[in-house]
């Protein structure tokens, strides 16, 4: 069993900081040692070479384990891009829509998940709504001050520009509207090679990667790409194995978990071929565990969709890694918790790095803090619940490994 677990964690195209992060893991942390009726605490915040971490020690009847958590931060160039300019970010966000589209991107991801098709649409549905909105304001207002001619042009003009602006600050940014076009912006620029800062920020965190597979002390690495972050991990692996064609070896084990994953949002356009080569090195490496989950509630991400041969799904894996698990959010949730979450689509998708309320096939805290590494728990049928009893104890290896 795992005693000792480094976790490298990459993060989707999200500005929260640090601080938040680690207030959140804590707070979930208590909400996994209800659930499974553990003991787990969490240390600070401390400095890396890449960005913060902190340790947890969990512990049940007959295991413990120290994990060492560490965020691999790239903030700072999310929050960089969206200090951008509206301007600019409205034309870019242009640029970006009409590539996906005219690629015919955008009908492969209604292809491959209609509901991710649906999301993709839903910054462009909001910018046309905007414009609707502020259009019939202007003729309003130029029908208000009995403007005709040129100077009802002008109004209606002069108007429609100021209602847009406002629109685009309210209700446009509590619906992250800028956000989400600058992930599309960001996308795009990443996939075809243009963010030579992301390049050198993620040959920073393949080197980091490198530096932890040293320590012989450590049972289990788990790299995790969350949202976005999942192309950026699977790209991180692939940089750090070929600086190290060692990386891979039996100790300490390197573990590839992928949820809420986009990487069919990249790997699905012609320019995309980078990525997919990418994606298939990493699976193709034989002591490398990858595994996906994927959940139907989740609308941010492709369901029963295969991230390396970008075919549909009709079992779970489809012989090809990653192995790729279908989980459903609504049993990691108490009744009345999904009820209230339910639309709320992008706490559905941040279940898959937050706390299970109930014990389910997938919990996120359970592979980072247990004793059991990713691929066997992948591999049970039931995930933890069939490894686990009634108070956390890990069961005899020969009813787990079977």
């Amino acid at each position: 069993m795992i005693a000792r677990r480094h976790v490298l964690h990459v993060a989707g195209y999200d500005p929260v900081d640090a601080v938040r992060h680690h207030r959140r893991f804590v707070r979930e942390l208590a909400t996994f040692a209800a659930t499974w009726k553990v003991g787990a605490t969490a240390s600070d915040l401390f400095g890396t070479p890449c960005g913060v971490a902190w340790t947890i020690d969990s512990r049940a009847p007959n295991w413990s384990v120290e994990t060492s958590y560490e965020l691999l931060d790239w903030r700072d160039i999310v929050l960089e891009d969206l200090a951008q300019p509206t301007a600019r970010c409205l034309r870019d966000g242009a640029a970006a829509y009409v590539d996906f589209i005219a690629s015919g991107t955008a009908g492969r991801y209604f292809s491959a998940s209609h509901r991710y098709g649906l999301f993709f649409l839903v910054p462009l549905l909001q910018l046309v709504f905007f414009l609707v909105v502020a259009f019939a304001a202007g003729r309003l207002a130029a029908g208000a001050a009995s403007s005709a001619g040129l100077v009802g042009a002008l109004a209606t003009a002069v108007a429609a520009v100021v209602v847009f602006v406002v629109l685009l600050q309210w209700p446009g940014r509590a619906w992250r509207l800028h956000q989400a076009l600058h992930d599309w912006i960001f996308a795009r620029a990443y996939m075809y090679g243009r963010r030579p800062d992301v390049a050198e920020r993620l040959d920073q965190f393949a080197e980091r990667l490198v530096e932890v597979a040293r320590d012989p002390e450590v049972d289990e690495i788990l790299v995790v790409g969350h949202s976005l972050g999942a192309i950026l991990a699977v790209d991180v692996v692939d940089r750090a194995a070929k600086r190290e064609p060692s990386l891979a070896g039996h100790r300490p084990r390197l573990s590839l978990l992928t949820v809420g994953a986009t990487i069919p949002k990249l790997a699905l356009h012609p320019a995309g071929e980078r990525l997919r080569a990418c994606a298939r090195r990493v699976a193709a490496l034989p002591a490398v565990d990858w595994v996906e989950y994927q959940a139907r509630d989740d609308a941010i991400s492709f369901y029963k969709f295969h991230p390396v041969t970008l075919r549909r799904l009709a079992d779970d894996d489809g012989g090809t890694k990653p192995l790729v698990r279908r989980v459903q959010i609504h049993e990691m949730l108490s009744p009345a918790s999904f009820r209230r979450h339910r639309f709320r689509f992008m706490r559905m998708h941040y279940q898959f790095v937050m706390a299970n309320e109930r014990r389910a096939p997938y919990d996120f805290f359970m592979l980072v803090c247990g004793p059991i590494s990713l691929l066997p728990t992948a591999h049970a049928p039931g995930g933890p619940v069939d490894l686990f009893g009634a108070d956390g104890a890990a069961l005899a290896e020969t009813e787990w490994a079977r």
